[in-house]
């Protein structure tokens, strides 16, 4: 067994192999191992070192010649069954019964890749072989219910006989072309790559998608699905020989090399001037939703110092807090929110400038504002400092390697494809960035980043302006005409063309209703309930003082950074001074305050940290969602070396931002910021808006969530941001108010995640932290929950059941039922967090997903008594519900051996005991301490679970009734689908 080698001659490369090149990796603590396999061409990248989250990623190059979806159907498919694994859904399997710390598949616009990882050896070994005969000896070239069920299909309804299209990812590409985002990146993407696989929609449009064929389908993958074509990452602490072996004895060696004609060209220069249109509700206004973009082809992104710098140069210029060329077009009122970004995921790199919430009109003015502003900095300099400040923010992010709930692996690994898909000399490019920084921080004192802003903006060939208006009734027309389509397309069936559609529908029903034999699953291998640690993981949370403030201390090694978190109790808050606070949260930092304009305040924050964030927190109490309590905060990343600097800037937000007629300007900015990206967001991530709705009428923490992240927050935003000016005086005497009330002494409270040293100098640099904060009141009695309970119970006097709608121009729905468990008496089970598995990858999954057509569906319950069953880019409504309402069913009637039992119990145990980084692993700790969870709580949920049984499902039926007894429905979907069901509703309203 060779695992976590530091030198090549410490492993033993099978003779199968060819050896290309070995790098170090010092940045990360790794060796780099290219290799080709001689007999199938693949070609492998493996990254050896310690870390126990091994990732595995099969990649292959599959750029699509049209916009059929073809390349994400095939992704969607391949995990629905195999010649080794048969079953209908080895994916789902695999959830159910891994410890796996990531699986899922990814289509990217010219790759498609199928990573996964686990820390422990035989889980990972299980689910690479899973995935390997996925991808290259998949089930659908013997089932075409496969594509069907997946990609798109015929229905014909039994009582109407109208014909319409369905399928997973029909539905789910319907969903994404509801976004005014994901239309504008696809008609930039058309424009600036015309000739060029990017010109395509790669996940597919929905209006194109019915026009692939099976035949075409199983062509694309024959062509692009072979080990020639293939780009496979290892990563971790994994045995290297073993797992060569493995490959190429199982899989690689079945195959000869073979030229897959894969390769991407390029772009020529191209210049265009566009405008698209996206589709607006009747109910909505559509003044300032334009959508305004200035793109640009860079370089390639095989050139990495290139691609890095023009990363801290879009920063620099366009995305930082009063970055020039954002500053400018904001001060020419053209748009409500300017954001850019820098594509590299593509091989050639593009810069895209956007104003939100525009007017078309505003476009002429749009480009010249862009150009003068770069031509004014090219001509006089761009500011060294805010360089430098940006170059050592992206330093700290890189070093930080703070990736979330992803593996680390898994983020390296997709990096690496921003050059290594492109050239394969270069599968370690993009990794070790450390020498990059350096050259780049020479290049400062030069003219080479102005050179860079001439090449990318005012001399550049290769530039696309782009108009994406709203259109009212589109989508609605749109639907209109496909049903036009197919009833033109019935019409012209014959009756044998009718009756062969129906055998053809029985044939996917009778496929999707048809389990997968005993024999089917257990082919899927699972590991053992021997395999799970009997007893959770520690938090940690050590009490501690720092110049007389309670200090919750999380001990982690944080290699030389400090994670602080400064809370302030404001649990005796007015309710309606609860959107205010989220507002001060909003606007702390990006004002001005006494020593900085907002502009060089961001310079400094990133010039010694890796940022100041001030932020709401709000944490129900383990046992009971009426009792919350409400902290406003501030986050602060530092190199614990930085803190002398980085502290009193801290200070400085929270302490010296003063709301004045001079900030008005400001805020004004804000509030239209956020104003669009809540536009851009509330009906894509319906499903969560659909579940904050519902709950806002149940309990003190739905209502408190909804009024500050729901659709009452963008409300609240929206009206004082059209009623500015009569409401600012007010305005600033409430955040003025506010930080003068709560942001004291006496209701503060620090949460620090660091290593031992670190923590030791927070504390030392206590007086920079403690003493300069003003004394105030302490907490009252009077507590916000408290009001609140009493203020929910009034109104449900008022009814028995609740069914709310918010209409948008989507064609789609996310259909929510959300109820309290607690208040029929029902207490917490760990066994709720298996029926959370059980839920979303068995009956809702088989019933929403599978049958339904949804893109995603979920079950969710908390400690603290809610509950809520959803669903994820649905074309049903009310047949949805009808499906929450046999939940109580299923697991009153669920019967199952002891192997799907112990893959339940694997499959919920690798979502509670997934690992985390430093930084959640210490948030993780503090919301356990302000929630009141204790060890023993996590302890016995564990043995719960680890000890369930038949019965112990069984009794999981009261908990699904008691939600659905609450009588709370909560939709986002399409105007003319709620429309058609309006008098169902209690309330129905426009989403915007």
């Amino acid at each position: 067994m060779t695992k976590s080698v530091k030198n090549i001659n410490e492993v033993r490369i099978p003779a199968a192999y060819e050896l290309i090149g070995v790098n170090e990796l010092p940045e990360n603590k790794s060796l780099g191992i290219y290799l080709k396999h001689k007999k199938s061409g693949a070609k492998l990248a493996l990254i050896s070192n310690e870390d126990k989250n091994k990732v595995f990623c099969i990649g292959f190059r599959t750029p699509p010649e049209d916009s059929t979806g073809v390349a994400h159907i095939v992704e969607h498919t391949t995990l629905c069954g195999s010649k080794k694994y048969p079953s209908k859904d080895p994916f789902v399997e695999l959830v159910k019964g891994s410890l796996n710390t990531f699986l899922n598949a990814m289509t990217y616009p010219d790759k498609t890749v199928y990573p996964v990882a686990s820390e422990n050896d035989k889980d990972f070994a299980n689910l690479m072989g899973v995935y390997l005969d996925a991808v290259f000896y998949p089930n659908f070239y013997r089932n075409k219910a496969i594509f069907e069920q997946e990609g798109w299909h015929y229905e014909l309804d039994p009582e109407t006989g109208k014909l319409t299209y369905n399928g997973v990812v029909y539905n789910e590409m319907k969903g994404s072309f509801s976004s005014p985002d994901t239309i504008e990146w696809n008609d930039i993407s058309a424009e600036l790559y015309p000739d060029v696989t990017y010109h395509f929609v790669s996940g597919g449009d929905p209006e194109v998608i019915p026009t692939l064929t099976y035949e075409n389908y199983l062509a694309f993958h024959k062509r692009f699905y072979h080990p020639s074509n293939s780009y496979i990452y290892l990563y971790g602490d994994f045995d290297i020989e073993d797992r060569l072996d493995f490959l190429d004895k199982e899989y690689l060696s079945a195959f000869d090399a073979i030229d897959p004609k894969s390769e991407i060209p390029l772009q020529k220069p191209v210049k265009a001037d566009k405008t698209y249109t996206y589709s607006l509700s009747d109910g909505e206004d559509s003044d300032h939703r334009t959508f305004l973009s200035y793109s640009t082809v860079t370089g390639l992104s095989t050139d990495v110092m290139h691609a890095n710098a023009m990363k801290i140069l879009e920063y620099v210029m366009v995305d930082a807090p009063g970055a020039p060329i954002k500053k400018a077009l904001v001060d020419a009122g053209i748009g409500n929110d300017i954001s850019s970004s820098f594509v590299t995921d593509s091989r050639q790199t593009a810069l895209i400038i956007e104003a939100a919430g525009a007017n078309a009109e505003d476009k002429d003015k749009f480009v010249s504002v862009i150009e003068d502003t770069a031509k004014k900095y090219i001509e006089q300099g761009i500011s060294k400092k805010s360089l430098t400040a940006s170059l050592n923010f992206f330093e700290f992010k890189y070093r930080e390697g703070d990736f979330g709930r992803w593996p680390k692996g898994l983020l390296v690994g997709l990096r690496m494809y921003d050059s290594w898909l492109y050239d394969e000399t270069k599968p370690f490019d993009t990794i070790e960035l450390g020498g990059i920084f350096a050259e780049l921080r020479k290049k400062i004192d030069t003219d080479y980043f102005e050179k860079l802003l001439d090449s990318a903006l005012l001399h550049n060939d290769h530039k696309v302006i782009l108009t994406v208006a709203p259109e009212k009734g589109k989508n609605a027309a749109l639907e209109k005409a496909t049903e036009e389509k197919l009833a033109k397309i019935k019409a012209s069936m014959t009756e044998k063309d009718i009756e062969d559609l129906k055998a053809e529908s029985a044939k996917l029903k009778a496929f999707q209703e048809t389990p997968s034999t005993p024999e089917e699953l257990a082919a899927i291998p699972m590991l053992d309930r021997e395999d799970i640690a009997k007893k959770p993981k520690t938090v940690s949370n050590i009490d501690k003082e720092i110049n007389g403030i309670k200090t919750l201390w999380h001990k982690e090694d944080t290699n030389g950074i400090a994670y602080l978190h400064l809370l302030f109790d404001a649990n005796d808050m007015a309710e309606e001074d609860l959107q205010y606070m989220r507002l001060l949260a909003d606007t702390l930092g990006l004002v001005d305050t006494k020593k900085h304009t907002y502009a060089d305040l961001s310079d400094e924050v990133l010039m010694y940290s890796g940022g100041i964030m001030p932020d709401l927190n709000y944490y129900s109490n383990v046992d009971d969602a009426n009792k919350v309590g409400v902290y406003f905060g501030a986050e602060l990343k530092t190199l614990a070396r930085e803190l002398p600097h980085s502290l009193p800037l801290l200070n400085e937000i929270l302490y010296e931002t003063e709301f004045t007629d001079a900030t008005d300007k400001r805020v004004k900015e804000i509030l239209k910021e956020n104003i669009a990206g809540a536009q851009s967001s509330l009906e894509g991530n319906g499903n969560a808006n659909a579940v904050s709705a519902g709950a806002y009428y149940l309990t003190a923490m739905g209502r408190v969530g909804e009024l500050v992240n729901g659709i009452s927050y963008y409300r609240f935003i929206k009206d004082l941001s059209d009623n500015y000016e009569s409401m600012k005086d007010a305005l600033h005497k409430k955040l003025n108010g506010l930080l003068k009330k709560y942001i004291v002494k006496e209701r503060a409270f620090i949460s620090v995640t660091a290593d031992e040293a670190s923590f030791t100098e927070v504390a030392n640099k206590g007086d920079l932290l403690v003493d300069i904060m003003p004394t105030g009141s302490p907490v009252s009695s009077d507590k916000l929950s408290d009001r609140l309970v009493n203020e929910i119970a009034a109104e449900r006097k008022g009814w028995s059941k609740k069914a709310i709608a918010y209409t948008g121009s989507g064609t789609v729905q996310y259909v929510a039922r959300v109820g309290n468990f607690r208040e029929k008496g029902l207490p917490y089970t760990g066994l709720l967090e298996l029926m959370k598995v059980m839920l979303s990858y068995d009956y809702l999954w088989m019933n929403v997903r599978v049958k339904g057509g949804a893109y995603g569906c979920y079950g969710g319950f908390d400690r603290d008594g809610r509950g809520s069953f959803s669903s994820y880019r649905d074309p049903n409504l009310f047949e949805t519900d009808k499906v929450y309402e046999g939940v109580a069913d299923y697991l009153e009637s669920f019967k199952a051996d002891d192997r799907t039992l112990t893959q339940f119990i694997i499959g919920t145990m690798s979502a509670v005991d997934r690992p985390l980084n430093p930084y959640a692993s210490g948030e993780k700790a503090l919301v356990w301490k302000m929630r009141g969870v204790s060890y023993e709580d996590a302890e016995k949920a564990r043995d719960e679970i680890l000890s369930v049984t038949e019965e112990g499902i069984h009794s999981l039926a009261p908990y699904a009734k008691a939600l659905m007894d609450d009588n709370v429905l909560a939709v986002v979907g399409s105007e003319a689908k709620i429309n058609e069901n309006r008098d169902k509703f209690d309330k129905v309203e426009s989403l915007l």
